[in-house]
């Protein structure tokens, strides 16, 4: 930690790519985030006494699923959940041909062994400068969300964070290829942008299940067969974007005193999603629904999560004061829901840096026979910022 707050310390001096050749076809580019949030207050089932869910000292509140970010009330400001900073390297060997690594060292990610993880690793080629198609293959982001491809440049959004009732799932990268085509809608101000994505990924020890759901025991989560696609059209204004995935899960629990059990047998699963923006003069609106559903004939399971939010900001001389209320949702008993309401103030402070206050205010909606992860508020503070 203390390592990546002396990162952090360094790159707001940075306001620009950095040319690492006389040519400039390597460019470094980067970001970071300086996260802490205390939880204000929290109870479980009618209770305000303090509680323990799996390994965590509750009232306490989870703000990031992917590395299991968990804040609790019993150690006050925490600034070791989400603080990161990340490097982008890019590679031009031609006007058609590119490499890109993205690097990022966290404050914590179990994930990995809080060891810096390769975030993206790709290559990009189209077949002409002016081309409308552009292919690429290696490591990406899935893009399940609207904000997938930059949820962890916290600059990119008005929240300190996007509403974790939405965004999160067990894996969030995929080893594979993707193909998008872009163009412009007649003479109008309109574009549109197709995409359709193909891979695999497998998550070993995956913190989302082994530390949330399976109390600590080594859990791992492979995702086989993925195929998706997503079609977005803008103006500069709209921003309206649909995507739906398939593929097939298998969860595996690495019991050491039971053995590996199966909790999850190549399950087909389906996500879609359905996102409508709208940045008009001092307004902005953020609007996006997902839904899942998995079924798996082995295990019993027909599951469907719904999810959603919907924020609105208005901007005034570099301040951007925002209400945002999210809500998530598993349909068959017993149920695991929350509803959130979001109160968020962004600064630009300086150019590519941002200062951001949010207050969280959320309810459990959960049907467990144990006491979950309950209500809870929130505060956060964040510096945010790119170079």
């Amino acid at each position: 930690m203390k390592k990546i707050l002396f990162a952090l310390m360094l790159v707001p001096a940075f306001a620009s790519a950095i040319d690492l050749d006389d040519e400039g076809t390597w460019k470094l580019t980067g970001f970071y985030n300086l996260t802490g949030a205390k939880v204000m207050s929290g109870s479980a089932q009618g209770s305000s006494a303090p509680w323990t869910y799996q390994k965590y000292n509750c009232p306490c509140t989870i703000q990031n699923w992917e590395y299991t970010g968990v804040y609790e009330k019993s150690k006050g400001w925490q600034f070791d959940q989400e603080s990161l900073v990340g490097l982008q390297l890019k590679k031009e060997f031609s006007q058609t041909l590119s490499a890109t690594v993205q690097v990022v060292a966290r404050s914590q990610n179990p994930n990995q062994g809080s060891k810096p993880t390769v975030d993206w690793a790709y290559l990009t080629w189209q077949p002409s400068a002016d081309s409308n198609w552009t292919f690429q293959a290696g490591r990406f982001r899935i893009p399940l969300y609207y904000y997938s491809d930059y949820l962890y440049i916290g600059y990119a959004y008005p929240w300190v964070r996007p509403a974790p009732d939405v965004y999160g799932w067990p894996v969030y990268s995929y080893n594979g290829a993707n193909v998008s085509y872009r163009t412009q809608l007649g003479d109008s101000d309109w574009a549109t942008t197709v995409s359709v994505w193909t891979g695999s990924y497998t998550q070993g020890n995956d913190a989302y299940y082994s530390n949330i759901y399976n109390n600590s025991v080594p859990t791992s989560d492979a995702w086989k067969g993925i195929f998706g696609g997503s079609v977005s059209v803008n103006n500069g204004i709209f921003d309206v974007r649909a995507m739906v995935m398939h593929h097939k899960e298998t969860e595996i629990i690495n019991d050491p005193v039971l053995g590996p059990s199966t909790a999850v047998n190549d399950a087909s699963t389906t996500i879609m999603g359905l996102s409508a923006n709208m940045d008009y003069k001092s307004w902005l609106i953020k609007t996006e629904v997902d839904h899942f559903s998995q079924v798996d004939q082995t295990q019993g399971l027909n599951n469907v999560y719904k999810y959603a939010l919907v924020g609105v900001g208005y901007n005034y001389k570099g301040f951007t004061p925002m209400y945002t209320y999210s809500r998530y949702r598993t349909v068959a008993q017993p149920i695991e829901g929350r509803d959130t309401q979001i109160f968020s103030l962004r600064w630009d402070v300086r150019k590519n840096m941002a200062l951001k206050i949010q207050y969280d205010v959320s309810k459990d909606k959960s049907t467990y026979p144990y006491k979950f992860f309950g209500d809870n508020k929130l505060l956060s503070v964040a510096v945010q910022g790119v170079f």
